[in-house]
Protein backbone atom coordinates (compact mmCIF):
# COMPACT_ATOMS: atom_id res chain seq x y z
CA UNK A 1 0.00 0.00 0.00
CA UNK A 2 1.37 3.55 -0.46
CA UNK A 3 0.58 6.58 0.76
CA UNK A 4 0.99 10.10 -0.53
CA UNK A 5 3.60 12.25 1.24
CA UNK A 6 1.64 15.04 2.52
CA UNK A 7 4.71 17.04 4.08
CA UNK A 8 6.11 17.46 0.16
CA UNK A 9 5.66 20.97 -0.86
CA UNK A 10 4.52 21.10 -4.35
CA UNK A 11 4.83 24.72 -5.26
CA UNK A 12 8.02 25.41 -3.37
CA UNK A 13 11.08 24.34 -5.23
CA UNK A 14 13.45 21.57 -3.94
CA UNK A 15 16.64 23.08 -4.97
CA UNK A 16 16.14 26.49 -4.23
CA UNK A 17 19.25 27.98 -2.82
CA UNK A 18 21.61 26.43 -5.03
CA UNK A 19 23.94 29.42 -6.35
CA UNK A 20 27.15 29.28 -7.66
CA UNK A 21 29.50 32.15 -8.07
CA UNK A 22 32.24 32.67 -11.05
CA UNK A 23 34.55 35.59 -11.56
CA UNK A 24 36.99 35.50 -13.99
CA UNK A 25 40.52 37.97 -15.05
CA UNK A 26 39.16 41.46 -14.97
CA UNK A 27 39.26 42.56 -18.15
CA UNK A 28 41.09 45.71 -19.08
CA UNK A 29 38.94 48.42 -19.67
CA UNK A 30 41.74 49.72 -22.71
CA UNK A 31 41.84 46.88 -24.78
CA UNK A 32 38.15 46.46 -24.67
CA UNK A 33 37.68 50.17 -26.40
CA UNK A 34 40.40 50.18 -28.54
CA UNK A 35 39.38 51.23 -31.93
CA UNK A 36 40.41 49.39 -34.88
CA UNK A 37 40.86 51.88 -37.42
CA UNK A 38 40.33 50.91 -41.20
CA UNK A 39 40.58 53.15 -43.85
CA UNK A 40 37.78 56.08 -43.81
CA UNK A 41 35.82 54.38 -41.47
CA UNK A 42 34.29 54.94 -37.93
CA UNK A 43 36.41 53.10 -35.33
CA UNK A 44 34.89 50.14 -34.13
CA UNK A 45 34.64 48.58 -30.66
CA UNK A 46 36.61 45.57 -30.26
CA UNK A 47 34.45 42.47 -29.18
CA UNK A 48 33.52 42.40 -25.38
CA UNK A 49 31.52 39.23 -25.59
CA UNK A 50 33.04 36.42 -23.30
CA UNK A 51 32.35 32.28 -23.94
CA UNK A 52 30.20 30.90 -21.29
CA UNK A 53 31.90 29.01 -18.15
CA UNK A 54 31.77 24.71 -19.27
CA UNK A 55 29.28 23.23 -16.78
CA UNK A 56 30.58 21.74 -13.41
CA UNK A 57 31.49 18.50 -12.92
CA UNK A 58 28.75 15.44 -11.55
CA UNK A 59 30.64 15.75 -8.88
CA UNK A 60 29.67 19.26 -7.99
CA UNK A 61 26.70 19.46 -9.84
CA UNK A 62 24.23 16.33 -10.77
CA UNK A 63 23.60 16.58 -14.42
CA UNK A 64 19.70 16.11 -13.75
CA UNK A 65 20.22 19.77 -12.34
CA UNK A 66 19.38 22.62 -14.91
CA UNK A 67 22.07 25.68 -15.16
CA UNK A 68 21.27 28.93 -15.94
CA UNK A 69 23.90 31.75 -16.19
CA UNK A 70 23.25 35.43 -14.81
CA UNK A 71 25.46 38.32 -15.42
CA UNK A 72 25.33 42.07 -17.30
CA UNK A 73 25.71 42.90 -21.35
CA UNK A 74 27.41 45.76 -22.62
CA UNK A 75 25.40 47.79 -22.14
CA UNK A 76 24.74 47.08 -18.03
CA UNK A 77 21.55 45.00 -18.77
CA UNK A 78 20.89 41.42 -16.90
CA UNK A 79 21.14 38.39 -18.96
CA UNK A 80 19.38 34.81 -18.27
CA UNK A 81 20.62 32.12 -20.38
CA UNK A 82 20.36 27.67 -19.93
CA UNK A 83 23.57 26.29 -20.09
CA UNK A 84 22.48 24.13 -22.82
CA UNK A 85 21.05 26.56 -25.00
CA UNK A 86 17.40 25.77 -24.88
CA UNK A 87 16.29 29.51 -23.21
CA UNK A 88 16.97 33.13 -22.33
CA UNK A 89 16.28 36.22 -22.05
CA UNK A 90 17.44 39.66 -21.16
CA UNK A 91 16.13 41.83 -18.30
CA UNK A 92 16.41 45.64 -17.02
CA UNK A 93 16.62 44.09 -12.87
CA UNK A 94 18.77 40.98 -11.47
CA UNK A 95 15.76 39.93 -9.50
CA UNK A 96 13.75 39.22 -12.82
CA UNK A 97 16.60 37.55 -14.14
CA UNK A 98 16.42 35.16 -11.07
CA UNK A 99 12.57 34.51 -11.27
CA UNK A 100 12.97 34.14 -14.79
CA UNK A 101 15.48 31.15 -14.47
CA UNK A 102 13.23 29.89 -11.56
CA UNK A 103 10.24 29.55 -13.97
CA UNK A 104 11.82 27.99 -16.40
CA UNK A 105 12.93 25.45 -14.81
CA UNK A 106 9.71 24.42 -12.17
CA UNK A 107 8.95 22.17 -10.50
CA UNK A 108 12.58 21.15 -9.38
CA UNK A 109 14.50 24.42 -9.51
CA UNK A 110 17.53 25.21 -10.57
CA UNK A 111 21.17 26.12 -10.32
CA UNK A 112 22.21 29.92 -11.02
CA UNK A 113 26.10 30.85 -11.92
CA UNK A 114 26.29 34.21 -11.41
CA UNK A 115 29.07 35.22 -13.98
CA UNK A 116 31.44 38.51 -13.36
CA UNK A 117 32.44 39.00 -16.81
CA UNK A 118 30.23 40.94 -19.40
CA UNK A 119 28.32 39.04 -21.87
CA UNK A 120 25.79 38.85 -24.88
CA UNK A 121 22.56 36.76 -25.01
CA UNK A 122 23.21 34.49 -28.18
CA UNK A 123 19.27 32.57 -28.06
CA UNK A 124 15.98 34.41 -28.69
CA UNK A 125 15.25 36.46 -25.99
CA UNK A 126 11.98 35.26 -23.68
CA UNK A 127 12.56 37.49 -21.48
CA UNK A 128 11.13 41.46 -21.27
CA UNK A 129 10.36 42.57 -24.59
CA UNK A 130 11.02 46.43 -23.00
CA UNK A 131 14.10 45.17 -21.80
CA UNK A 132 15.16 44.03 -25.19
CA UNK A 133 13.65 47.16 -27.25
CA UNK A 134 16.07 49.47 -24.60
CA UNK A 135 18.86 46.98 -25.17
CA UNK A 136 18.59 47.84 -29.11
CA UNK A 137 18.30 51.71 -28.61
CA UNK A 138 21.34 51.73 -25.89
CA UNK A 139 23.43 49.63 -28.73
CA UNK A 140 22.20 52.31 -31.18
CA UNK A 141 23.01 55.62 -29.05
CA UNK A 142 26.73 53.90 -27.72
CA UNK A 143 27.20 53.32 -32.12
CA UNK A 144 26.60 56.76 -31.81
CA UNK A 145 29.57 58.15 -29.29
CA UNK A 146 33.08 58.04 -31.33
CA UNK A 147 36.04 55.82 -29.22
CA UNK A 148 38.27 58.94 -29.32
CA UNK A 149 36.43 62.27 -29.69
CA UNK A 150 37.75 65.09 -31.59
CA UNK A 151 40.29 67.27 -30.14
CA UNK A 152 38.83 70.84 -28.91
CA UNK A 153 41.02 73.34 -28.99
CA UNK A 154 41.35 75.76 -25.92
CA UNK A 155 41.65 79.20 -26.39
CA UNK A 156 43.13 81.67 -23.14
CA UNK A 157 41.18 83.81 -22.24
CA UNK A 158 42.36 87.69 -22.72
CA UNK A 159 41.97 89.42 -18.68
CA UNK A 160 40.86 92.88 -19.21
CA UNK A 161 43.56 95.36 -19.52
CA UNK A 162 46.19 92.77 -20.49
CA UNK A 163 48.47 93.36 -22.53
CA UNK A 164 50.09 91.04 -25.23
Amino acid sequence: MTRRAAFVGVERPLLRGICLVVRGKPTNRDSVRSPRLVHDQQPRLAATVTEFPRRPGPGALSETIPLFFIGRNGRGLWIAREAERRTGGIFIFRQSAMHFAERNSVPAGCATMLLGDRFELDVENRGNPVAAWLDAALRWVVALIPAYPPPIPIARNRIFGERR
